[in-house]
């Protein structure tokens, strides 16, 4: 631990010493477990198979998600949930801008939701599922008795009843091993999990099919072309130039594309000059900041193929198990440690660069060719028959 950490860490141990251990998971049922993962969309998708995991090993317990208030969509309709409460915490997320210590520190002493938390009277077992000083120290102010974490990473471990430790493995993987630690055997897929309603599904469907070719196989291809970190998006022109040569590939097999491009509003921009590098015929519309998220989730499940960047989008299609092809470069210049920590089994695949060069991000992303290809294969590796008009 480097001296910077050592600093911090410090005076989070010595408060942990005046917060002891008041309950036993082990020995005891808890009454309440609360999950802390008030991060990005894609770090919370991907600890969703921990309630399974700790619904199966606390059948009566209540299971309580602190998220951001913009993930909420995502565990909406989860059975293993019983209770969401909005964590707007500045740290280790891009949505809240203000992340400084100051603003950390305002938060934790003078912020309402940590009020509401910590009028409820306290919480049996906590766990940061990210593993930081702040998660700790919040931990500790809302009256969690039993404290789990994470060490090697952002630190607070020390002001923890147990931890993992910090390794470059499957996040969702990870958040699994938290469960771990409480007893969980039955450990579903590391996988992410989403549960749509029927009205979901049948507003996607509506979608899907007004572009529908009658008469011809309709390859339903869903498209992000936005990410939470600038650099980990592939230029919109060459997402454009991809989607032209794969429409004219498949009129030349007799089939028909629908290529839908989703995003929130910030993707707009993107998407426009995406359809405009993609020119005239190509079969490219774009429903970026016009539809809920949960339904770019339904329309996801219903996507024959998905072509994103590193993205919220790469592990929705993980949770619909959806033929994937993430491109991943800019700055992203280690794609196979990208891949262990962020990526799947397939049918999710990446396509990068094959060689990364340090400092020039631009340069940094795989040829427009090898994108298409891959797109390609995904299309050719699925049995039945893609879209609704097939």
């Amino acid at each position: 631990m480097g001296w910077k950490s050592l600093l911090i860490e410090t005076p989070v141990w010595i408060i942990g010493r005046f917060h002891r251990p008041r309950f036993d998971p082990h020995r005891d049922t808890p009454r309440e477990i609360l999950v802390l993962r008030p991060n990005d969309f894609g770090e919370l998708l991907t600890t969703t198979p921990l309630f399974e995991a700790l619904r199966k090993r606390f059948p009566t317990t209540r299971l309580i998600a602190g998220v951001g208030s913009w993930g909420r969509p995502i565990l909406e309709n989860n059975p293993f949930v019983d209770e969401i409460v909005e964590i707007d915490a500045p740290w280790n997320n891009k949505l809240v801008e203000d992340r400084s210590h100051g603003n950390v520190l305002r938060f934790l002493w003078k912020s309402p939701q940590v009020a509401a938390l910590r009028a409820r009277g306290g919480f049996d077992v906590g766990i940061d599922v990210l593993g930081s000083y702040m998660g700790a120290l919040l931990m500790m102010r809302t009256g969690v008795r039993y404290r789990v974490g994470v060490r090697g990473y952002r630190g607070g471990w020390s002001a923890c009843q147990t931890y993992i430790e910090f390794a470059a493995r499957q996040c969702g993987r990870a958040a699994l091993a938290q469960g771990e630690l409480l007893g969980a055997t039955a450990l579903p897929e590391a996988r992410p999990q989403l549960f749509l309603t029927d009205e979901e599904r049948a507003t996607a469907a509506q979608i899907w099919k007004a572009g529908d070719v009658p008469g011809r196989r309709t390859v339903r291809l869903i498209v992000g072309v936005g990410a939470g970190v600038p650099s980990k998006a592939w230029d919109a022109r060459q997402v454009g130039a991809a989607l032209a040569q794969i429409a004219q590939t498949l009129d030349k097999a007799g089939d028909a594309g629908d290529f839908v491009i989703v995003g929130s509003a910030a993707d707009r921009t993107r998407a426009a000059e995406a359809i405009a590098a993609a020119g005239p015929g190509v079969p490219v519309r774009s429903v970026a900041g016009e539809v809920p998220m949960r339904i770019t989730f339904a329309l996801t499940e219903q996507a024959g193929v998905v072509l994103t960047n590193s993205s919220m989008l790469m592990h929705v299609a993980a949770a619909f198990r959806r033929p994937t092809v993430a491109v991943i470069g800019g700055s992203v210049t280690k794609p196979d440690r990208h891949d262990a920590i962020w990526g799947y089994p397939p049918p999710y695949r990446s396509v990068s660069p094959e060689r990364c060069v340090e400092g020039e991000h631009a340069r940094n992303w795989p040829g427009v060719e090898r994108v298409v290809q891959a797109v390609l294969e995904a299309v050719g590796t699925q049995r039945a028959p893609v879209g609704a008009s097939a």
